[in-house]
């Protein structure tokens, strides 16, 4: 490709900014829109041209037709199911696929421009389209119903759309363990909200991004740090006061090991003080009686 050089140069930095929505930071009314802002990011629609090689070849959907976009993925881009919230990996991105991918505000002046993803969301039903990326401005309590049972909330985002958030609704966390309540909505929280389908206001279901807001990377309110569990690299472990706890954990009536060491989660069989235990893959200890069935190279198994 030739180089473009003087007046060129300004001439395709004029029509690159105009072609692909690059006006500063956001504007956050209609979130989660085909070409909105949502606090510095920019929404896009299109279909998969290719993904591979850390890269989202996307067809964008413009005013007036398509153009392409290469979207550079990397370990910290969010790929999910729009149906579900459940991750999703870049294999399964297939040719033509409906996505809408939610991008930093930079982007490069080349032919085809390169910009840099922070979430893709993938695999929507064509009669569902996509759930709202918003983030939390405020979250306040209905006054308590007539006949005693706790009312609803109402969560107002950024852009200013306001949802019910009722005891119907399904509250899930990202990549945690851990349980999440409507309380958890707190200021600065990134979401992802499904609505019931009528009227567009009742929250059907929301993906809680906790630890990715504004206050991300602070502590708790009571000071004492994280608390909870975590993914990270593909690994489970426990946090206490913002240290990962090792040795035998109880939840409930769970018992779960965290190795010595470097405090992951265990699973399979375990010897600890001379006993072995049986950690199921979700790392709960097995209580009950089972059968176990070897592989072709005699590597025993829980029998499912």
């Amino acid at each position: 490709m030739k180089r473009l050089h003087g007046a060129a140069v300004l001439a395709a930095a004029a029509m690159f900014t105009a072609s692909m929505g690059i006006t500063g930071m956001a504007d956050t009314s209609g979130a989660g829109e085909n070409g909105s802002r949502l606090d510095g990011m920019v929404c896009m629609d299109g279909s998969v041209i290719s993904a591979e090689d850390g890269r989202l070849h996307l067809n964008r959907r413009v005013e007036g037709g398509m153009t392409e976009v290469v979207v550079n993925l990397s370990e910290d881009t969010k790929i999910l199911d729009a149906v579900n919230g459940f991750p999703v990996s870049v294999e399964n991105l297939d040719d033509g696929e409906a996505v809408r991918v939610y991008t930093g505000p930079a982007m490069t002046l080349s032919l085809p421009p390169i910009t840099n993803g922070l979430l893709v969301l993938a695999d929507a039903p064509a009669d569902s389209g996509f759930p709202v990326y918003a983030v939390v401005e405020s979250l306040t309590q209905e006054p308590d119903k007539a006949d005693g049972t706790e009312a609803a909330y109402i969560l107002e985002t950024a852009g200013g759309m306001k949802y019910t958030v009722s005891d119907s609704t399904v509250l899930l966390p990202y990549l945690t363990r851990n349980m999440v309540f409507a309380t958890d909505l707190k200021k600065g929280t990134p979401i992802l909200l499904w609505t019931d389908g009528t009227d567009g206001s009742a929250a059907e279901k929301i993906v809680i991004f906790q630890g990715e807001g504004q206050d991300a990377g602070k502590e708790n309110a009571d000071g004492l740090g994280f608390h909870g569990w975590k993914e990270e690299a593909g690994s489970w472990y426990y946090y206490e006061q913002g240290q990962k706890k090792t040795g035998w954990l109880c939840e409930g009536t769970d018992w779960y090991y965290l190795d010595p060491e470097s405090g992951r989660m265990a699973t399979g069989f375990v010897t600890v003080d001379g006993k072995t235990y049986f950690l199921k893959d979700d790392g709960r200890m097995l209580t009950d009686a089972a059968e176990f069935v070897p592989d072709a190279n005699g590597a025993l198994s829980l029998k499912k």
